[in-house]
């Protein structure tokens, strides 16, 4: 019985080669040019081991479709080879063949899960597919064999950012006493999680660490000088983007958002670097648009208008060129020019208060009183918004710094004024009610959280805290729909898998609670409050 099961066993398997092997985008070896050495070896003795010689000189050559037709030949005669296998799949994603290739490579994987080149490449592949769900579970099949993988912690950690997982980012790469070095990859995604959740300072000290590590990083250099921007320290930015150009002088890249940033802040070297760019770089819409810009500002309208209309032809569909060159024709009289552009920035997607006030002007002119006060009414609005968010952003850094300092009562009349000041910013209240939990103000704080959670209910951070409220009153029911919550926000968010884990346990539900802990351990292997639970769930639990 064991021989015909075996028997069964590898029938499948040759059949699934014989499958794969007929899938795969070839020429034929006829069609590729072979050296006459090994080829005539291969003629002499058309083993595998010979195919995969002949697969391995065409992936020397990058002739990936050669080289997938050769080892599918290989695999073809061998099938039991995981490593044939997975050169063939490589083969395929090298070559483009994205679909062939996960087919291949999951043959690979069930020859031999153990292989983190496997999983490494698969991910790679299913990421290249949008299926990003399966790749997820790639990065951390090679995580779960090798913690420290980069390309797997880099991979992992853009997916998790892609889909705004900022919880699941910091949880991944943020690792107190951790000996590890973060890739430039890793730390711009933990840099831009720490952003997402509004986390400046620490975004800041985190690209500069990384740049410090890698100081000639462009992405590094150009991603902190943002954050530094945000974060109103323009003269740092200024710093940290003149070393970037010192180093690379000819990076278009950074040029531009230099003179972007130079524009944006006013500054007196902006005209001179903008007519620099402009004659190193004629033919790029953003050079051409900022130009546009500073001459509108010099009140040069007839060079303003030649280079926003050449930004506009080469880049129709972004607003800015459209909005600024509709605030130069309303000021030389063209009106129905004006209006129809400055509609068009609102159209693509342009939210500045100026904007509006130009049309509502323009509307005005037109004598078109109606339109003109609803535009006018659009952009007090707008620009009250943002006057409030401006407001709130430095009420909430002065928050920050007193919940760095211990300060919690003064972080919370901080956080309330930020509020009041941004009453729909959801973060905000998350703020707060943090420091109202320093304070042991627990009805503030659930009222906090209530809100955040109401704003935003992806807000993973602020359910997993509710989870943990309602734990603390004995709710368990409660306590588990929240951390369900969190878990659904950010799937990779380890602290509401340990938290429902627990919340389980408490039940005696213990295999749903091992379940819940072994999504915890799949996350962070090492991590030393799921290894805890573990243990007390295994000596709580008699049962089998």
């Amino acid at each position: 019985m064991t021989k015909m099961s075996n028997m069964r066993r590898v029938g499948s398997q040759v059949t699934l080669a014989v499958l794969l092997w007929f899938l795969t985008p070839s020429l034929g070896l006829a069609s590729c040019t072979t050296p006459p050495e090994l080829g005539a070896r291969l003629k002499a003795s058309p083993n595998s081991q010979t195919y995969a010689e002949v697969g391995n000189w065409y992936a020397a050559q990058k002739q990936f479709d050669c080289a997938a037709t050769a080892f599918a030949s290989a695999f073809q005669l061998d099938p039991n080879s995981a490593s044939l296998a997975y050169l063939w799949g490589l083969s395929l994603y090298s070559g483009g063949h994205d679909e062939q290739a996960i087919a291949s490579l999951n043959q690979a994987k069930r020859l031999d899960p153990s292989d983190t080149r496997t999983h490494l490449v698969l991910a790679a592949a299913l990421d290249r597919s949008k299926k990003i769900a399966d790749a997820q579970i790639e990065w951390r099949a090679t995580l779960a064999i090798d913690p420290d993988s980069a390309p797997a912690l880099d991979g992992l950690s853009q997916d998790l950012l892609d889909q705004k997982d900022y919880a699941g980012v910091i949880a991944l790469l943020n690792k107190p006493g951790s000996t590890r070095i973060r890739t430039s990859r890793q730390s711009l995604s933990l840099g831009g999680a720490y952003v997402g959740s509004g986390q400046l300072d620490a975004a800041t000290e985190t690209l500069r660490g990384a740049l410090n590590t890698d100081p000639d990083s462009l992405p590094i250099s150009d991603e902190l000088s943002l954050v530094l921007m945000l974060h109103g320290r323009d003269e740092e930015a200024f710093r940290v983007l003149d070393l970037a150009i010192e180093k690379h002088p000819d990076d278009q890249r950074t040029q531009v958002l230099y003179l972007r940033i130079l524009v944006s802040s006013h500054n007196a070297k902006a005209p001179e670097f903008a007519r620099k760019l402009l004659a190193a770089y004629p033919n790029q819409w953003e050079v051409l648009y900022l130009n546009g810009v500073l001459e509108s500002r010099e009140a040069d309208s007839s060079a303003a208008r030649t280079h926003l209309e050449q930004s506009i032809a080469l880049n129709p569909g972004n607003y800015e060129p459209h909005a600024q060159l509709g605030t130069i024709l309303a000021q030389i009289g063209e009106l129905p020019e004006a209006k129809a552009q400055l509609e068009k920035a609102i159209a693509l997607g342009d939210t500045e208060p100026e904007t509006r006030y130009s049309l509502a002007m323009v509307f005005k002119r037109l004598d078109n009183p109606a339109q003109a006060q609803e535009m006018l009414q659009t952009y007090q609005q707008l620009n009250k918004a943002r006057a409030d968010k401006v407001q709130a952003a430095g009420k909430a850094e002065e928050g920050d710094q007193a919940m760095t300092a211990g300060n919690a009562p003064q972080a919370a009349s901080l956080y309330r004024d930020a509020v009041a000041s941004a009453p729909d910013e959801p973060v905000l209240y998350y703020k707060l009610s943090k420091a109202l939990d320093k304070t042991k103000d627990i009805a503030g704080e659930k009222t906090a959280l209530l809100k955040a959670i109401e704003l935003n209910p992806n807000l993973a951070e602020a359910q997993n805290q509710m989870g943990y409220l309602a734990i603390q009153e004995g709710d368990a029911s409660q306590a588990e729909t929240y951390f369900h919550a969190a878990i659904h926000a950010s799937p990779s968010y380890i602290g509401a898998w340990i938290n429902l884990a627990a919340t389980l346990a408490s039940q005696a539900r213990w295999q749903d609670a091992k379940d819940a802990l072994g999504h915890a351990l799949e996350i962070d292997p090492d991590n030393a409050d799921a290894r805890r639970l573990s243990r007390a769930i295994a000596s709580a639990n008699q049962g089998p």
